[in-house]
């Protein structure tokens, strides 16, 4: 007999270029793969392009986004109001399959529906509390700063409004202490999904013949990726004989550097681009100042890339750290990226490490842990 699942994601999963996103879509990708039918629902705000998503859901259906003053002013978090929809409650009660909820932002139907609670599933892809409370304290434009606070204070009281979800879904051991310290019961760790099983880049040979080059990725529209930028232009990315490159996804609003001699920004690369610029980086640098959840540029940059260098922040509550460098100040970032532009990344050193992220990143493995959870809600 088929085993269905209904979806619910804040955002359209594809393409995956961005964190979050990047765990819904190979999660995704990852239960079809191995037979689940998979009813997708997700809000936006933009017109999308939905033909490969209707390659691996058998639906696939969309709901706009509620923005406004109306939203901004309830007691329920801003990223949760805008997300309520009578629509998706119409068509999640048209069958009895179990929901997956993709963060908090999807489940305002759980404090509504005693039948949509009793199969639900969140997946919590941080401490959203946490998350925004760090956001606040990484932003300088007061009005987001004010905003942020509000946030951080309704996600902590919301949580506790759909803490009888059926199951509870950590995306680390650390989340999920921080989960059951709020009260939270029946909590899985779920290690998040990456694109490395779908993707040659992460098996096939690196160029060496390209230049060395130092790489920063991330979301430049998010406010801690962005304090991380003004980071490393400003205090390590100061060495002129070296070629930098800065990547991901932007609005051209948030980000005000443009490139230089040996800096170089790429704003919103393709998938098959920052896959490219991620396995021929010799070196990655990832800083980060806000230690939430684990990070999915850091899974993907070792999975396909290189030498990885990180600072504490970036590797806490992540399970395999002995496979970064960490530089615990400003000039060990440095020494280390300058140390290891002059070391080959061999394909046996790349192999070792692709098969210890195997050991907890396999995303076929966890993806039969999501089927077990699935079969106790069917019955």
């Amino acid at each position: 007999m088929d085993k269905h699942l209904n979806i619910v994601t804040f955002d359209n999963p594809y393409p995956p270029n961005y964190g979050g996103v990047i765990d819904v879509y190979f999660k995704i990708k990852s239960l079809a793969a191995i037979g689940i039918k998979i009813h997708l629902h997700f809000f936006t705000k933009h017109n999308n392009d939905i033909e490969m998503l209707h390659q691996i859901c058998d639906e696939v259906f969309i709901y706009k986004r509620k923005n406004g003053l109306a939203q901004q002013l309830s007691t329920n978090p801003y990223i949760v109001q805008s997300r309520n929809s009578d629509e998706l409650k119409a068509n999640l009660n048209k069958n009895n399959y179990p929901i997956l909820f993709e963060g908090l932002h999807t489940t305002k139907l759980i404090t509504e529906d005693k039948s949509i609670c009793n199969r639900s599933i969140i997946r919590h892809h941080n401490i959203e509390h946490d998350y925004y409370f760090g956001l606040y304290k990484s932003t300088n434009n007061i009005l987001h700063k004010l905003y942020y606070f509000i946030e951080s204070r309704k996600l902590k009281t919301y949580l506790n409004k759909v803490k009888d979800a059926a199951f509870h879904l950590a995306i680390s051991n650390a989340d999920a202490k921080k989960l059951s310290s709020a009260g939270v019961d029946n909590i899985t760790t779920i290690p998040p999904f990456h694109s490395a099983t779908f993707n040659s880049a992460s098996t096939s040979n690196y160029n060496q013949d390209k230049a060395p080059y130092v790489l920063y990725h991330g979301n430049l529209n998010v406010s801690e990726n962005i304090a991380a930028v003004d980071y490393l232009i400003n205090d390590v990315f100061t060495d002129n004989t070296i070629k930098y490159i800065i990547a991901g996804s932007s609005n051209g609003h948030n980000l005000n550097y443009k490139s230089t001699n040996n800096i170089r920004f790429i704003k919103n690369p393709s998938f098959e681009e920052i896959t490219d610029l991620i396995a021929n980086a010799r070196v990655i640098a990832l800083p980060t100042f806000q230690s939430t959840g684990i990070k999915l540029k850091l899974i993907d940059s070792l999975y396909k890339g290189q030498h990885v260098i990180v600072n504490e922040a970036m590797i806490e509550g992540f399970p395999m750290p002995e496979l970064t460098f960490l530089a615990k100040n400003t000039n060990e970032m440095k020494k280390l990226i300058s140390d290891n532009l002059k070391n080959v990344f061999t394909s046996e050193q790349r192999n070792k490490r692709i098969q210890e992220l195997n050991l907890y990143f396999d995303n076929e493995v966890n993806a039969t842990r999501i089927i077990e959870i699935i079969e106790k809600l069917s019955g």
